[in-house]
This record gives C-alpha cells, structure tokens and sequence, in this order.
C-alpha cells in the first residue's frame, strides 16, 4: 500500500506497510504517530483509573491494610509532582502554539494534532490527581502511574524528533517551538519513569523496612518485578549469620489465624455436606448430590483468586513461550536471503522481549502459587491443630502423636507443595497441544506420527501413576506405623533403657522399615518407568515425524528452518514431557495426603456441653442416670451414675482401680459420650482439673503455673507457698524461672504433681477436679497440701471440689463420699453416713484400720512425751525463721540476677543450626550410602544419555544441509544413512536413559535404608540426658520429614541437576565452536553469574535450616497438645494454645516464604542472564549474517534458547538439592551422637549369667551430677547394702531419692566413686548386662501401644503360664478374663484404655517376670487404692522376699516394716538405720518426716 489510507482528520495516510517494512529505514505515517501512539498510553491510564475508582466505591475494606493519613513530603514525591505538573503545562503551551499557528492561518493544523495534544494535557492532568491522592492516601507507589510512563516513553519516541534522530532525518524539521516541546517532554517522560521505577531514598521516613508487613506492596515497580527488596536481606545474609529476626515480618493476609479463617469457611460447607451424607438427610438441590465432601475443593475456593492471577500468567507464558521458535524461523530466512539489516536486529530484540516477557511471567506465575500455598501450608496445619483439641476419644484413638506429626509434617507438606505444579496439570496438555499445533504448520501430517507416538505412551503412563499411587498409599501406611513406633518409643526410653529393651524395638522398627523399603523401591522402579518413557518420548516423536516428512514426498526436503524450528518444538515438548512423570507422581501423592488429612478432619468431635443446661439453685455439678461410653460404639463404661455436687463443697470419690473415678472426671469434663442422662454445670462455671498424671508443658516452671493467665505476685507467691513449691525454687537452677524439660523429665514425680495442682489454684477457677493429685507426693507434702489447699480450711474451701482418692485419712473432712465401682456409684453420703450404713465403704475402712493397727503393733513405736513435742516444736520454729531468711534472701535479688538464671536454667537445648553452606562431605556421605560404584554409573548414564542427544542434534544439523540433487528430489542412500545413524543415537539415549534410572532406583532406595538405620541406632545408643533435653518432636522431624525428603525427593532432583549441568556444558560447547567470539562475553556473563551465584547460597541456606528448625517446635507443640488435650479443655484454654501454635506456625512461615522470595530473586536474574545469552547469541548471528550457514545459526540458536531455561532449572534444582541435603544434614547429625557405654560387657572375669548371685550393693564415695555444669545431685554417697536387705530410701522433694535409682542404673554416669554390686564394680559392665540384672517398677507406667502379652514380655521369653501366673499375683486377672481378647487385647498409645492403677499393676507384672536378685521400686503403687496396695506389697515381700529391695517412698507407712531406712537430704544421706530407731529420736529427719506425714 504505497499511497496509504487517508483519514478524513489526518493530514497522512494511516498506515503505509511499504514505507514501514519495507524500506532501508522504517518510517511511521504522522497521522498513526499522534493518534494510536497517544491513544494507547493514554487510553491506558483513564481506563485504570476508572476501575480504581469503581474498586475504591464498591469495595469492602478487610481492615488488613491500615491508613493511617497522609504520607509526609518527600524530595521525590515533590520531584514527581514537578515533573507532571511541568508535563501538564508543556502539553497546554504545546496546544496555545497550536491554536496560535492556526488561527493566523501560518500552516494548516490537522484535527489529529488538537486531538493529540488535548488528550495528552487532561491525561497528564490525570496522573497528577492520582499523585496528589497517592498522597493522601499514605500509597509509596502507583503501578498504574509507573506502567503508563513507561508506555507513554515508548510511544511518545516515535511521535518525538528522538525518532527522525534515529532515522537520521533531520533536514525536514521547520517548526522550532514544536521540536523543543518535544525534545523536553521526552526528557521529562524518561526522568518520571526513572523516578517511578526506583524506591524513595527517604522510604524509612514511611516505614520501618524491617517491620514493615506490607513491605512488598510498598515496593516500586521494578524492585516488584525483579523482587529487588530483597536485595536488602541479600546482603545482610552475605555479611552475617542471619536469625528470625532479620527476615521480612509476615503481611497480615499470610499470617496463620486469617489464613485458617479463609480455608475453615469453605471446609465447614464441606464438614455439613459429611453430616448431611453422613445423617442421610436430603442436600440441597443447588449442591451436586452425588458428591462427598471434598477439601480439594474448599482449597481451591479458599485460593481462586491466586489461582486465577496465575492462571493468566501461565497463559501468557505458554503464549510467549511457542514465539521463540518462530522467530527462530525468521532469524534462519533472515540468515538465508537479503532482506534490511534492520529486519535482523528486530527478530533479535523481538527473540530477547519474548525471553524477557516469558521469564517475568513464569517468576510471578510462581510467586502467586507459593502466595497461594501458605493457605494450605499455614491453614491446613492449623485446622488440624483445632481438630485435635476437638477429637472425641473414638477419634483420638486412631491416632497416635506420631501419625498427627506425619499429618503436618509430610501430608499437609505434600498439599501445599502440589500446590506449585496445579497449572502444569492443564498448562502442559495445553503446551503439548500448541506445539503439536505448530509442527502441523512445518511438517503437515508427518507430525500426527508423533502423535500416535504420544497416544501410543498415553495408557502406558497412565496405568505406571494408578499404580505408583497405590504404591504411596501403602508406603504413607508403613511411614504412619514407624512414626506410630518411633513417637511411643521416644516418649517412653526410660523405661525401654531401665529394662534394656532397646534391640527389641529397634527390630520392630527396623522390620517395619523393612517393608517400607520394598514399598519404595517398587515405586522408585514405578516412578524411574514413567521417567523413562516421558524422556525418551520427545525422541520418539521427532524421529518418527521426521522419517515420516521425508519418506511420505521424495520432495520434501528437511530444511534447516524445517529441522531446528521442528527441534526447538521438540525440545519444547521435552519439558513439558519430562515434567509429566514428577506431576503424576505429586497429584499421586497429593492425592493420597488429601484424602489422610480429610479423613481427620472429619473425625468425630466431643460433643461438648449444652450451655443452656443450667444446675438447680445450690449445686455446682449435677448427673441424674447417666450412662457414659468411651465411643458410641463401645457397651457403657459408667452406668446410673445419678450425682449432684453443691456449691462450695467438697466431695471424694472412692473405689478399687478401675472402678471409674477417672472415667466420672472424663465425663463431667464432656469427654465421654453420654448414652443416657447429661451433666450439667452451673452457669458461668470455671473448670479447673489435675489430672491423675500430671501434664507438664515444655516452658519454664512460672509459665507452667501461670498456664494462660496473667502475673499477679501476690497471689503467685501465696500459690507457691501453699503448694510446696518454694523449697523446691530453691534447688532448681534458676528458681521459677528454670526451663521445665518435655513431659517434666528434670522434675520428680511429685514436683510435677504439685506444679500441676499449683496451676489449677492459681487459675481461681470455680469447680475443680482432683483426680488422686495426692498419691505421687511426699506423706507430708500431701497432708500439707490437703490442710492449706484442698480440705475445709484451706486456699480452695469457698469453691467447689472434687477428689478422687485412696487415701482414706482425708475422708472425714469431706462434705460428702461417692464409692464407686465396676462403674457405678455404689454409696454416697457423707462419712458418718457411710459408716453407719455398714455398706461396702463401713468395711472398706474397719479393714484398713485393722492394718494399719497390726503395723503400729509390730513397729512398736514409742510415744512422744510433752517435753519431746515441745523440742520437736522448737526445731520446726528454728526451720521455719531458716526458710523465711532464705526466703528473703532471695527475694532481695534484683531483676538483673532474675534474668541471669534465667538464661542458667535453660533446660531444652535450641536446635543446632548449621552455619555456611553444605558441607561437601554431607554430599559424600549420601553418595556413600549410596554406594560410590551405583552413583557414578548413575550419574555416567545420564551423562552419555546428555551426550547422545547433543551429538543427534548436531547430526540433524549435518542431515538439514544435504543439498537435494539438481532435478529437486533427495539423494535417498544419504537420507537413509541418515535416518539409520540418528535412530541409533536415539537408540543409545534410550538405552542409557533405561540403566540409570534402573541404577537411581536401587541407590536412592539403599541410601534412605542405611540413613534410616545409621539414625536408629545412633539415636536409641544415646544417652537419657540426650532424651531429657531433646523435644519429642524435634526427633520425630528427623524420622517423619527429613526421612521422608531422603526417601522420594533427593533422587529425582540430582538425576534433573545432573542432566541440566551437562545440558548447560554442551549447548555453551556448540555456541562456542559456532561462535569463538562469544568466550568474550561468556567470560563477563559468567562472573556476573558467580556474583550472584555466591550472595544468594550465603542468604537462601541459612534461611533453608531456619524453616527447617522452626518447624520443630510447630511439631513439639502439637504433640504436647494432643497428650494435654484433656487438660486444656477442663480449663478452656483452647484459644489460648491455638494463639501460640498461631505464632509458632507464622515463624515457620516466615522462614518458607522469605526462602521462596529468594528463589524468585535468583531466577529472575538468572533467566535475565539466559536471555542476554540468547540475544548476544542471535546479536552476532545476525551481525555475521554471511559467515555462517543457516544450519549453523539454527544448532546454535536452538541450544541457546535452552540455556535461559536450563540455567534457571540447574540453579533451582541445586537450590532444591542443597535444601533436601539439610535433610541429610540433619540425619547425619543424629547419626553421630554421644553415645552411652557399650551394651555389652567386653571381658569378664566372673560368670555373669549367674552375677548377681547374692545381690549386695556398695556405694564407695559416690557422686553424680545430670549435666556437665550443673551441681552434683549426689554428693559423697558411702552404703553397704546386705544381699536380701528391704532398705527404704526417703526424703524430700529433691534431696536426691530417685537419683540413686538412675545411679544403680546407670542413667547416669557417676561424676566420682563407685557402686559395687556382689563386688563387681558396675562400670566395668555392658549397659544391658547391667540393666537387665536388676528390676524396676517405675512411678511413672509406660505401656505401649500393642497386644498386652508384649507389654508384659517383649522379648518373648516366657510361656503364656508364667505370663497368667505373674498376671496373678499382680492382681490385673480379673480385668484381663473380662478382656475378651485376654493376652491379646490391644493396648492403645499410653495405655489411654487402661486406668493408671492397672498400667501400674502392669509394671508389677513385668517386674515379676523379670524376677532378679535387686528390685527398685519408685513408688510404684502410689496410683493404686488401699486394698490393692496391701496385695502388691504383700506380693513383693512374698515373691521377693530373698532379694535386696531398695523402695523410693513418697508414703512413708510403705517402708515402716523395712530393714532400713536411709534419709536423704541435698544429695547426701544424713540417716541410716532402722525405722523403730529412727522414729524413736525425736531430734531426727526421719522423725520429722513421720510425724509431719501424720503416722505419728
């Protein structure tokens, strides 16, 4: 079109193509130049504004994005105003000139100049409103403002004389005013975009950078675009060890408690779509009716709008990503005829914009998925959080602590990670289709043979994921039972270390590992198949479609431009084919952990209490004929149980072991199910409860008191006192302010009672429930407690109080008794009542008091005359003013010393993180346990696969050059050899594409076996100090998560890593060779990459283990939730719990976010590298244009086009490597601990199946402290204990009774002096040849989770008979006959479906079995009644009457009939003899201690 369209308003065509495209040097007519050029930007800007004002009006503010006035004045907010006010002015001098010529007729002014310039004048008018309001509004900047400056700068060059400078016309300019206007637009046009693009250098006079929360919304356009704000953190990584502190805080929108809130109000619509279903009740017409609930779709409703954003940049990527191979078609015509010069430099830059446009789409692609996953990372762990202080007990029976760590730590890992891939499952079909779509256009119906080449694989693939999903189901089950294991391992080594049982669970374990591996190595083949096939296939397709274009037409003749655009679309469907296997496997996977975690979700819930459900006037609690199940399923654990318990009062519950005193608590508290009747709680009610074991949390011994509710001193203080606990201030290393261990492991057995009974009276609540808190402590420190706490005169006499009890002296001071049994309430009344009923509690007591009568007969304890009362009066008067001055003294100390033992009396130790990068030796250490022989083959075969698929490219080349012979048809010998050699390069691709995979698969699977391995061992080798100040969770992280990165991530990620790595090495080979030029700009290239390179692994790693530690104590959390769960509740401290895991999982988050934010921040610069590799690249080619053939230039550019993309996934799957060998790190850490002496006894000089024959124990200046710093705990102890001697070890809280249990032991290892057995020094022995010689019954009574008859004997070493006889004589045969399953009844996790009292006489029963020459006893019937207890002690005496008995008696009428007595006090033994000589001293410890306990 020479002469162009003319427009009535122009004074020039429209549009003239000849004179645009044609010529030597492009030219735009006028009338485009002042029409679309103004309107496009422009256009632009009021379109924007207009939806910004419909958004600003119709809106709803979330109160997320505070406003808090207007933003102060800056030099470049008054710089920008200038500008656009100058703009504005320029643009009405520009129009007054106009008008000016016009009206004196000077030259005629065309309609589409007035257009112009008026349009441009109210749009600069424009933006100066919006910047004023930008102001006002408290907005840093406008991402409107900052894209039509830009568009405006582009356009306004070609309307400027910047364009007729470039054209180098200007001869023809006239009009002097009009170019000046121009001149200085332009120049004000580019300095507004300089001034919008960057941050305000006085940024920190709106924010504080650190702890700004909406740091990225307040970002630039550019910092926005290329994620420069962290350039910030870049640096502060590189220079410094980084903490939490220093990461980016988390926007209001990401935090955990809004992020829960947005997924829970879709899942609840799915939850009532359950209970519809579930109640078969008739859904809602509008709902689909065939469907289940479904958490997949309440995601993807939570996350639309971030899955929409992304969507339309996936679309632009996959658009902008079919460009590149077009204008590669260009570039090689271009090459190949003499078309403009310039022409070549536009397909460059065009091929440039096209990388550049593609990598900015796929990097905020990204970003908005990673946005989107913290709603299923943060949400979902969360939302399991509030399921588990809402799991009925059917529910909570399910599941173990193990299995809930495994839900957060791999299930809602791998939701959230699938997350990422969700476009690929539409996004690839749909770039396999356009390509398909593409290579029609060049090859015609030769490409449908790669089509049935796909179709062929299609069902093949599909059938390999079916399976692999199987697979994973199969493998999560096994990894569930292993954690399952491994959590009541870990919670219960004591006792596996007391009885040396390690080696047997170890081999559970290890069995159950066992099949998991060959779960794994089956998928690993699985997975390694579909890997394969998907590598191989892009081969396959381009092999059969190029023999099938040859061979269809003798004159269809492979071009280059047909070949390497053919290529480049091949290697196109390469990536998309080659993601397709790890996809399956992720939706497999994921699909799996959807299905876990709904299923929890939707587990069933505590009913709760009715609110409405008021008491009558008087009472507190009331039950009328309730009957209450465990489950619904389950026959009525309590039956009639009519109750009703009067304000202010206090009542006992009393009854043999099992007869249902805890199972009543679990009902008032609503944790049972009620099958008939309901229990009502008067209005208003405060619950507080003490639990028959208490519930310790992982916090400091203030915070544990002050559970959730705020510091009032005196009434702290007042608690502490009346609680006994201050005493105990005094030994702890840092007072109050001393780090409790998980589960109370550095407090004694009575200690965590009294901390747990000092948390419920510092709560002031209104009702409290006392489940026997009594029976762990001292006699003295329970009659105390009772006095001043619990009984009629005491802290709690005005509220309301339930005990249940089997110390019988307390009963006459309660107001009213329950006596229960075989789940009923058999008598109530109060105790003048019940004994003259003469019922079942009438001689219940008479029978005690018998007893009791015969044991004061054979003590023959003397009386205590006045004159004895009196000096033993004086003394307690001289203890007391000794306690108040230390008292005083130490509440002297100022707040300065306060928070130095603070930092002291640090229990738990705080994860260790690693500092620097990942050691090489880490990397050598996963190859070696992979073997070194398998890594290298494997690595090799991939390597030769690489090198095949180069040297088929370059033969392709070589093929594409055959010129066709004179009459136009091919030379058909050539083309066949051809043909052959290129199929034996794909041959040998295939083949050694085949052995790797075969070799990944068996070496990733024996590298995850032995990292498993080593770490079980190394673990359960360690030392009980290890266990003491290692949270439960921060092991099972170790077991759950990075076992499970080691199993399934690593492998995929070094077989990608190593592809690419030589991927990258061949296509810089065959540039180079092409171009030898080009080593000068790679060598520049390659150091700009080393730079970032090196400051980014500095900052990612260290925040890689900072979310790697952090996610710990989200785990440790959870798990101390679920065991205190009960505890919780009673109080109704739920929101309080869910505030601090709120917390804990937003510091988690932080770290995952600030790591992902990263990674943007390496590929953004890292593509940007890649496509300046491709434009230098195409730059010379065309600068060359005659140098070269277009074959040449087509190999080179098709291996450049890939470096962008090759370069990028080599850094993200080094990125992903180096994060997953943290896990590897991590491994290897707790591969190597300290381990506790041997096992085994090396040499003997003795027979040591018979040792010890006799059973006599030495101490010999024994002294032992916990930990290397800490104080000795035992100081100088010299005993000589007789074989066949009953010594009774007592004192006070911490004076050191259950540290010489640990000694004989040897938990711990003495720090000076020996301990003697039948003269055989024990440290000369193997731990377990120790251990397994002596016996055991613990206060604390571990079971685990199985069938009773392993419980009882794991190591399988007796007959059922000897199991039944010891069975017997511990008293538990009449509940195991009730057992319908007997020996083989399965205990659940703890023991949960046994009372306390029966998992007690369950150790009594291992102990009899066991039977050795030296029993230890720590109290092990405080948890049992009375009448049991008489039948245990007489079963002791009886059974072992020939073996040495040392007792750790709490109650100290236990040991009244012992040989001896040994009194100990700090550390030291300070009384030795016979409690009839003890007790007649007035003046003694032992006295004391009696007397104080009321046995005097």
């Amino acid at each position: 079109m020479t002469d162009g369209l003319k427009v009535p308003f122009c004074d020039s065509a429209f549009w003239d193509w000849d004179a645009f495209w044609n010529a030597d040097v492009p030219n735009l007519t006028s009338c485009f130049r002042h029409s679309i050029l103004v309107l496009l930007p422009c256009g632009f800007l009021w379109v924007v504004a207009f939806f910004n004002l419909c958004r600003e009006r119709c809106g709803r503010p979330d109160g997320l994005n505070p406003n808090s006035g207007p933003s102060p004045w800056t030099l470049l907010t008054i710089a920008k105003l200038i500008l656009t006010t100058t703009l504005t002015l320029c643009s009405i001098a520009e129009a007054s000139y106009l008008v000016y010529q016009d009206s004196l007729s000077l030259r005629y002014i065309a309609k589409v100049y007035y257009f112009s310039v008026g349009f441009r004048t109210f749009t600069f008018a424009l933006a100066l409103c919006i910047q004023l309001k930008q102001k006002k509004d408290r907005q840093v900047n406008s991402y409107a403002l900052s894209l039509f400056w830009i568009l405006f700068t582009i356009c306004n060059f070609f309307t400027s004389p910047f364009f007729d400078v470039f054209r180098a016309n200007l001869g023809g300019i006239n009009d002097l005013p009009i170019f000046i206007f121009g001149v200085v637009t332009f120049i004000i046009l580019v300095a507004e975009i300089a001034l919008s693009l960057f941050t305000d250098p006085q940024y920190s006079v709106y924010f504080n950078a650190e702890k700004d929360e909406l740091l990225m919304e307040h970002q630039p356009l550019l910092s926005r675009l290329l994620f420069s704000w962290f350039n910030r953190l870049i640096l502060h990584g590189y220079r410094n060890q980084f903490d939490m502190d220093k990461l980016d805080v988390l926007g209001p929108k990401k935090r955990a408690s809004h992020v829960h809130q947005r997924l829970q109000k879709h899942w609840i619509k799915e939850e009532n779509r359950y209970k519809c279903v579930k109640e078969n009740k008739a859904i809602a017409s509008r709902i689909c009716c065939n469907r289940g609930p479904s958490l997949l779709l309440a995601l993807a409703k939570a996350l639309w709008p971030w899955f929409l954003a992304a969507a339309i940049l996936e679309l632009v990527f996959d658009i902008f990503t079919l460009l590149p191979p077009i204008i590669l078609d260009y570039i090689i015509t271009f090459i190949g005829n003499n078309e403009a010069m310039w022409h070549g430099y536009v397909y460059a830059f065009l091929l440039f914009f096209a990388a550049c446009v593609t990598t900015l789409a796929l990097v905020h692609n990204q970003h908005f998925l990673i946005t989107a996953s913290i709603i299923p990372r943060s949400g979902l762990n969360m939302a399991i959080y509030h399921k588990v202080l809402k799991l009925s007990n059917s529910s909570r029976r399910n599941y173990t602590v193990g299995e809930l760590c495994n839900l957060v730590g791999v299930d809602a890992q791998r939701i959230f990670e699938q997350i990422y891939t969700v476009n690929l499952i539409w996004s690839c079909p749909l770039r396999m289709i356009l390509v398909m779509v593409l290579l029609w256009q060049y090859l015609g119906v030769a490409s449908l043979a790669g089509v049935f080449v796909m179709i062929l694989i299609m069902p093949i693939t599909t059938k390999l994921a079916s399976t692999s999903q199987k697979l994973q189901k199969k493998q999560m089950i096994w990894k569930d039972s292993r954690l399952r294991q491994m959590g009541e391992i870990l919670s219960g080594i004591k006792v596996l270390k007391l009885f040396a049982w390690e080696p047997v669970f170890m081999r559970n374990i290890s069995s159950i590992r066992q099949n998991e591996a060959v779960t794994l190595k089956k998928l690993a083949f699985v997975n390694g198949t579909i890997t394969f096939l998907w590598i191989c296939a892009p081969f396959l397709i381009a092999i059969s479609s190029f023999v099938t274009f040859v061979l269809i037409d003798e004159t269809n003749v492979l071009d280059p431009s047909i070949a390497f655009v053919s290529l480049t679309l091949f290697n196109t469907l390469r990536t998309n084919m080659a993601s397709i296997p790890q996809l399956v496997a992720q939706i497999a996977q994921s699909r799996v952990s959807l299905k876990r975690v709904a299923d929890f979700l939707l587990s069933e819930e505590l009913e709760g209490m009715n609110p409405d459900n008021d008491t009558t006037d008087g009472n507190a609690i009331e039950i009328n004929g309730g009957t209450f199940c465990w489950t619904k399923e389950e026959p009525p654990f309590l039956r009639d149980i009519s109750l009703s318990v009067q304000q202010g009062s206090l009542v006992a519950v009393v009854g043999p072991v099992g007869a249902g005193k805890s199972a009543l608590f679990s009902a008032i508290l609503g944790e049972m199910h009620a099958s008939e009747g309901e229990v009502r709680i008067m209005k208003g009610g405060q619950l507080a409860y003490v639990s028959q074991q208490a519930w310790i949390q992982n916090a400091t011994l203030r915070q544990n008191i002050l559970f959730v509710k705020p510091m009032q001193r005196e009434q702290y203080d007042s608690t502490l006192s009346k609680c006994c606990l201050k005493p105990d201030l005094k030994v702890l290393p840092g007072g109050d302010l001393t780090e409790i261990g998980e589960k109370g492991v550095n407090l004694s057995g009575g200690q965590k009672q009294r901390v747990s009974i000092a948390r419920a009276v510092y709560q002031d609540a209104d009702i409290y429930l006392l489940d026997d808190p009594l029976s762990a402590v001292d006699s003295h420190v329970g009659a105390h407690i009772f006095t001043h706490v619990i009984g009629p005169h005491g802290a709690l006499r005005n509220k309301t109080r339930i005990l249940a009890t089997h110390d019988i002296s307390v009963l006459p001071d309660v107001d009213k008794i329950y006596v229960m049994s075989e789940g009923k309430i058999l008598e109530s009344g109060s105790y003048r009542e019940l004994m003259n009923q003469k019922g079942e509690f009438s001689r219940f007591i008479e029978e005690n008091r018998k007893k009791q009568d015969e044991e004061n007969e054979d003590s023959s304890t003397v009386s205590v005359n006045e004159n004895e009362e009196k000096a033993t009066n004086l003394k307690s008067a001289g203890d007391l003013r000794e306690q108040l001055k230390r008292t005083l003294s130490r509440l002297s100390r100022t707040v300065s010393v306060e928070e130095k033992e603070k930092k002291k009396a640090r229990f738990i130790e705080n994860e260790k993180m690693e500092i620097g990068r990942v050691k090489i030796k880490i990397f050598w250490t996963y190859f070696r346990y992979a073997t070194l022989h398998l890594t290298f083959l494997f690595m090799l075969g991939f390597a030769v696969y690489k090198c095949f698929e180069i040297g088929s490219s370059v033969w392709l080349s070589q093929w594409s050059s055959d010129a066709p012979l004179p009459d136009g048809s091919q030379d058909v010998p050539l083309r066949n050899m051809r043909m052959g050699i290129y199929g034996l390069l794909g041959l040998g691709q295939g083949i050694s594409t085949l052995i790797a995979t075969i070799i990944m698969a068996i070496a990733s699977t024996r590298a995850s076996i032995r990292f498993h391995k080593s770490m079980l061992w190394s673990v359960m080798r360690s030392p009980m100090a290890f266990f003491d100040t290692t949270p439960l969770g921060r092991i099972l992280n170790r077991f759950g998560k990075d076992i499970n990165t080691v199993d399934v991530g690593i492998a995929s990620k070094l077989q990608s890593l190593v592809t690419m790595i030589i991927a990258i090495i061949g296509s810089f080979v065959v540039i180079i060779a092409t171009l030898p030029i080009f080593i000068a700009i790679m060598i520049p290239l390659a150091i700009v990459y080393a730079f970032i390179q090196t400051f980014y692994m500095a900052t990612s790693r260290q925040v890689r283990r900072l979310q790697a530690i952090s996610l710990s104590p989200v785990i440790s959390f959870l798990g101390e939730t679920v065991q205190g769960s009960s505890t919780i509740r009673a109080f109704g401290s739920q929101y309080d719990f869910i505030e601090r895991q709120n917390g804990q999982v937003d510091t988690n988050c932080q770290a995952f976010y600030t790591s992902n934010m990263l990674n943007r921040w390496l590929a953004v610069r890292l593509q940007f590298l890649g496509n300046t590799v491709v434009f230098i690249a195409a730059l010379l080619s065309v600068i060359q244009r005659k140098n070269f053939s277009p074959a040449i230039v087509g190999l080179t550019l098709s291996y450049a086009l890939s470096v962008t993309e090759n370069l990028a996934t080599c850094v993200t799957m080094w990125t992903m490597i180096e994060n997953q060998m943290v896990s590897v790190e991590r491994i290897h850490e707790y591969s190597h601990l300290t381990p506790e002496a041997s096992w085994k006894t090396e040499s003997t000089r003795f027979d040591l199946k018979s040792w010890p024959s006799k059973g006599s124990i030495t101490f010999r200046n024994y002294k032992m402290r916990y930990r290397e710093g800490m104080e000795l705990v035992l100081q100088g102890i010299n005993v000589d204990i007789p074989p066949g001697q009953k010594v009774g070890v007592v004192g006070r809280t911490g004076a050191g009774k259950s540290s010489i249990a640990l000694a004989l032991f040897r938990i711990v290892e003495p720090t000076e002096g020996s301990i003697l057995i039948d003269g055989i020094d024990i440290s000369d022995l193997g731990l377990h040849d120790l251990r397994s010689k002596i016996t055991i019954i613990p206060q604390d009574p571990v079971v685990f989770s199985g069938k009773l008859r392993l419980n009882l004997d794991p190591l399988e070493e007796h007959s059922d008979e000897d199991l039944w006889r010891a069975i017997e004589q511990s008293h538990l045969k009449n509940f195991v006959l009730s057992l319908e399953a007997g020996l083989d009844y399965q205990v659940s996790e703890g023991g949960g479906n046994m009372s306390v009292g029966q998992r007690q006489q369950l150790c009594l029963a291992r102990a009899l079995l066991k039977k050795t020459k030296i029993l230890v006893l720590d109290e092990a019937t405080a948890a049992v009644d009375l009448e049991t207890d008489k039948l245990i002690q007489n079963t002791i005496r009886k059974e072992f009457w020939d073996c040495t008995v040392i007792t750790i008696a709490h109650r100290l009428y236990t040991v009244l009939d012992y040989d001896r007595i040994l009194v100990m006090e700090k550390g030291r033994i300070v009384e030795d003899g016979k409690p009839d000589d003890l007790l007649e001293n007035p003046e003694s410890f032992f006295y004391q201690l009696a007397s104080s306990a009321g046995l005097l």
